[in-house]
């Protein structure tokens, strides 16, 4: 599918080589864009975060570290701490590397946009502000079947598993 206009990619899942060696307890931080990327900008933009996390470091000593992308929006970043722990430092350098990468796409990208949620209404992806998803909801347009992207984890080894569930598992559901 073309990812032109598009919410969300789907089946547009990738990884670093590493990925599935990751242990599952690794630090991770997730990031959901403001739009999909084109499929070039997407190809583009993981060869630079295969570089960057592959040089990642802290205070000098390189960590392990991988990547996965899903639907070409949905970013997850792991640390296995048991060598070098994340430092203020590092983590500060992955979010420069994401703020300098989103100028390099054709349209700017946020990857910091933590109030929009990504759900399917019948087969059409759609993005919803918290406050709309809720008031879908409440009109019953969401469903405990609607899936949605996941994009709060609490377990790092989650981030392994499925990113698009039914609301009926995800923390939203925790919440209504």
């Amino acid at each position: 599918m073309d990812s032109q206009n598009a919410i969300w990619v789907e089946g547009a899942d990738r990884c670093a080589d590493n990925w599935q060696s990751m242990v599952r307890t690794s630090k991770t931080w997730v990031y959901l864009a403001n739009r999909a990327l084109l499929e070039d900008e997407c190809k583009l933009f993981t060869q630079d975060l295969q570089a960057f996390t592959a040089g990642w470091q802290a205070h000098g000593k390189n960590l392990t570290s991988s990547w996965r992308m899903c639907g070409n929006r949905l970013l997850i970043i792991a640390v296995d701490e048991s060598a070098a722990p994340a430092t203020g430092c590092s983590i500060d350098s992955s979010v420069a590397f994401l703020r300098e990468a989103s100028k390099t796409a054709v349209e700017p990208v946020d990857w910091f946009d933590r109030q929009s949620i990504i759900f399917q209404d019948e087969k059409e992806w759609c993005q919803a502000s918290n406050a709309s998803f809720w008031a879908l909801r409440k009109a019953k347009r969401v469903t405990d079947d609607t899936n949605l992207v996941n994009t709060v984890y609490v377990n790092s080894e989650d981030c392994w598993g499925n990113v698009v569930i039914p609301f009926a598992t995800s923390w939203h559901a925790e919440m209504w």
